[in-house]
């Protein structure tokens, strides 16, 4: 059973029971007061091992590692049909709930028309980061509009009604919580 030692707890051990050692168990929790109490009184804080034991289980049923390299990831047109003329939308989700994650992520990539910028609008069911890792990616919500360049974050709020854009190309990377955002 995991305890909590406090000042008193330190100074009733060393006066009461005139111990200069106290044995915390590997899950104790002492305050940091009692700490400096233990050293003012010479009384010596050793802690118990922890134990190679089931008790963390969340150790077992946490998901593997991950790594996706930007190369494999073939991105797939995306959003047919709402995008300005001749402009190109695609993406590539490659971590998602299957992976057991709460947050999804993916890439995508914007190219605009020949004839010049291009916009795909979106309403956002869920929170989304944004890290732009070439070109420029331009998101405008009402009169608000940023624009971010290779290595700029951009955060767009749940419920945000945008338009992505961009004067010519942008490739990204998005994080979007929870990771069912397509549903």
């Amino acid at each position: 059973m995991r305890q909590l030692f406090t000042a008193a707890d330190i100074r009733r051990l060393a006066r009461d029971q005139k111990a200069s050692q106290l044995e915390l168990g590997p899950d104790d929790l002492i305050t940091p007061e009692a700490v400096d109490v233990a050293r003012e009184l010479g009384v010596r804080l050793d802690r118990a091992p922890a134990r190679a034991t089931a008790a963390e289980p969340w150790r077992a049923s946490l998901p593997p590692l991950k790594v996706v390299r930007r190369g494999s990831a073939e991105l797939e047109p995306f959003g047919q049909g709402l995008a300005s003329a001749g402009m190109r939308v695609a993406l590539k989700d490659v971590v998602t709930a299957a992976d057991g994650a709460p947050l999804a992520a993916g890439y995508m990539a914007l190219d605009a028309p020949a004839q010049g910028a291009g916009e795909f609008p979106w309403t956002l069911s869920y929170d989304e980061i944004d890290v732009v890792l070439e070109g420029e990616l331009v998101i405008t919500r009402g009169r608000e509009v940023v624009r971010g360049g290779p290595g700029d974050v951009i955060f767009i709020p749940k419920g945000s009604q945008i338009t992505f854009g961009t004067p010519s190309q942008a490739r990204f990377v998005y994080v979007a919580f929870p990771a069912d955002w397509n549903k």
